[in-house]
């Protein structure tokens, strides 16, 4: 299932920003999703798929669209946009010490 952020948020580039009502209907399904890596300045080494370049949750003063994605480690010479695979998870979790509500588990790079 191909999905976009709009489909996992509302309220996009805005203070309002929130997870869609119907983010609970994809969690556990393969899912296909495009954006930008971001990875976390917490020392953690997370790494994140965000909705716009350059967006990162840590450094903005608004809300940040980002899909967490748990163990993934981006290509060495990734740059630009990226589609990534895997199965969506949203609901509270703490992984590695890491808390988040949207996951994209086994994440790749689709192809």
């Amino acid at each position: 299932m191909v999905l976009k952020f709009t489909d996992l948020f509302d309220g996009l580039g805005t203070a309002e920003l929130r997870f869609a009502g119907r983010c609970p209907d994809y969690s556990g399904k393969e899912v296909e999703i495009r954006g930008w890596l971001s990875q976390a300045h917490d020392g953690s080494r997370a790494v994140m798929l965000v909705y716009r370049q350059g967006d990162c949750p840590d450094c903005s003063p608004a809300p940040v669209a980002a899909v967490i994605l748990p163990g993934f480690r981006p290509p060495k010479h990734a740059s630009g946009a990226v589609t990534l695979r895997g199965r969506l998870s949203y609901g509270f979790a703490v992984r590695d010490g890491i808390a988040s509500y949207l996951r994209l588990e086994r994440a790749r790079v689709s192809t």
